[in-house]
């Protein structure tokens, strides 16, 4: 899963101040201000803690990545009905397929 932080500035600059943050560089002109003790940390004291929702997308996501994707014993029986001419297509439910994803995906904007 991929997650946008568009609130933190991600952009460096490079010089004396190399690793500081853009939003936290002086104007150029005086040092930047020293840190106060809230914004300073040991390096890698930085912690993410996950929600229960999170957790489960993420065994969702694992589980789905170890599914085959294609189910090879159903591949296998169309092709031998499509071979002995037994298979047969139902246009009302590939109708009623086709109306159902278009409401899907209309109802996910």
């Amino acid at each position: 899963m991929e997650i946008e932080n568009n609130r933190v500035a991600t952009l460096m600059t490079t010089g004396s101040s190399q690793g500081t943050p853009v939003e936290k560089q002086g104007d150029g002109k005086s040092p930047a201000s020293p840190a106060s003790p809230a914004d300073s940390g040991t390096p890698g004291a930085d912690r993410v803690s996950l929600t229960g929702e999170a957790r489960q997308l993420q065994a969702l996501e694992a589980r789905i990545a170890s599914e085959p994707v294609v189910d090879r014993q159903r591949v296998e029986a169309v092709r031998t009905a499509v071979e002995n001419g037994t298979f047969t297509v139902n246009p009302e439910r590939i109708a009623d397929k086709m109306i159902s994803l278009e409401q899907a995906l209309t109802d996910m904007r």
